[in-house]
C-alpha cells in the first residue's frame, strides 16, 4: 500500500507539471509556438493525466477505507 501511496503522488507531481507547464505555454513566443505545434498534445495530456491521477486516488482510497 506504500507503494501505491508512492505513485499517487509522484503521479500528482507529474499532473502538478503539466498544469503549470500548460498555464506557462502563454509565457513563449508565439513564432516558437506556432513551430512546436503542442498546445493540443498538452491539452489531451493534461485531461488524461488528471483523469488518471483522479482515478487513482479515488482507488487508493477505496482500499484504504476496505481494509
Amino acid at each position: 500500500m506504500d507503494k501505491f501511496l508512492f505513485f499517487n503522488i509522484l503521479l500528482s507531481a507529474f499532473n502538478i507539471f503539466i498544469i503549470v507547464y500548460a498555464y506557462s505555454l502563454n509565457f513563449f513566443p508565439k513564432k516558437w509556438r506556432k513551430k512546436v505545434n503542442q498546445d493540443t498534445l498538452v491539452g489531451l495530456a493534461l485531461i488524461f493525466v488528471t483523469m488518471t491521477t483522479m482515478f487513482v486516488w479515488i482507488i487508493y482510497f477505496y482500499l484504504k477505507i476496505l481494509s
